[in-house]
């Protein structure tokens, strides 16, 4: 049987943060449209986050070891600013490059 509810889809819900924007930044709403367009702006934004997070658990990064494989490691902003700056660095921390 299939499911009748739909997919939550990313696309879907920014683009209704993107109507919400565009509409209030027309400046044609009155004041009661213009707070239910930033309310529906807001409840799809969080919609946005939501799935965002629930993303970001998903992904993994691909590390290439020094013999040439691969490994796969958990998606963390922190690993990956330390690792892009070692990479820029040359594996040396900010306190050996002055």
């Amino acid at each position: 049987m299939m499911d009748c509810m739909k997919k939550e889809r990313f696309e879907d819900y920014l683009k209704q943060v993107e109507d919400a924007v565009k509409a209030l930044e027309s400046g044609k709403l009155g004041l009661e449209e213009s707070l239910e367009s930033y309310e529906t702006g807001v409840q799809m934004l969080r919609k946005c986050y939501e799935i965002l997070g629930k993303t970001k658990q998903r992904i993994d990064i691909l590390m290439k070891e020094k013999n040439g494989s691969f490994t796969a490691e958990p998606f963390t902003f922190e690993k990956t600013d330390e690792k892009e700056q070692a990479r820029r660095t040359g594996g040396k921390s900010d306190s050996q490059l002055f």
